[in-house]
This record gives C-alpha cells, structure tokens and sequence, in this order.
C-alpha cells in the first residue's frame, strides 16, 4: 500500500499564522549516510525546524504536492497539553485548527468533506491531563476535538458523545 507523507509549512506568512503540509520526497535510504535523516538537507525556517523544499516552475508556480481536502487520512496533532475529553491546548496562534478546517471543508464551504482526517494528539505523559473532577482544556468554537491523543504510555480513544 503506497503511503504519502505530508509535513508542516509555516514560514509563507507569520503574520497570517498560516500553514499547508508539503508532501515529502524522500530519497531511497540507499541515497542517505547511516547518520543522516532525509530531512537533514531541507531548508530550516524562522525557528530552526527544517522544512520540505518547494519546487517552483520557470514561471515562479508551485510544482509542490500541497494537501488539499481529501488528501489527508491521519493528522498527527502537536500540543502544550490535552485532556481525556480530547482538548487540545496549542500555541495560541491557531495554525492547526485553520489547517484542519481547510481539511474538513470542500469548495462549497457549505458542505463537509467526507474523508476527514482522523485527528491524533501527540504529547508526552506529563502534557496529559485528565479531566475527571474538572472542566478540561477550555475550548472555543474554532477549536477542534481530538479523535486519539497518544502519549508513550496510553492511547486514548475519545468517545464521539464527547465531541
């Protein structure tokens, strides 16, 4: 089965704290010394974190695979904390939720996708926090419930009643 790796790109606009996943090329192992990963050659943006180069045509068009809505089956999401209802806090910048709204919507804003990603949280144990006895991760409405939240001792599979 052919996968397609896509990865975060966030260094077009810091103003509009924007991002789009950039599909990955990466050269066959062979290609790579024992000690280097086959990101260690991509450009480094604003904070250091390398980032897919994008080809361009002679014309300045973008001949990079960007995510469009469909495109996309599992959506491993970053964060400070999440709770057992699936909260997420993040950055404060919204950069996730704008993308996984993108994701979610096809050209008629009116309509929803039907191949939506299946959102997974990622944090370390001690960024998880269980809301029983308390109200969790406050959220808004533009804020999106994760669907798992994996730490490196649980996985935590979040009710849909509580979405």
């Amino acid at each position: 089965d052919e996968k397609v790796l896509f990865v975060p790109r966030v260094g077009l606009d810091f103003e509009k704290c924007d991002m789009d996943m950039v599909k990955a090329v990466i050269p066959p192992s062979s290609d790579n010394r024992e000690d280097q990963q086959f990101y260690d050659f991509w450009p480094k943006n604003k904070w250091n974190i390398p980032e897919p180069p994008i080809k361009n045509d002679s014309l300045g068009n973008t001949l990079s695979l960007i995510a469009q809505p469909g495109d996309i089956d599992l959506l491993l999401v970053p964060g400070l904390a999440f709770d057992s209802n699936g909260h997420r806090l993040g950055q404060g910048k919204g950069y996730y939720d704008r993308f996984i709204s993108r994701m979610r919507c096809t050209a008629d804003e009116n309509k929803r996708e039907e191949k939506k990603p299946l959102l997974v949280g990622v944090c370390l144990d001690e960024q998880f926090l269980d809301a029983d006895g308390f109200d969790g991760i406050p959220v808004t409405d533009h804020d999106y419930i994760m669907d798992m939240v994996l730490t490196p001792t649980r996985t935590l599979v979040v009710a849909i009643t509580s979405r």
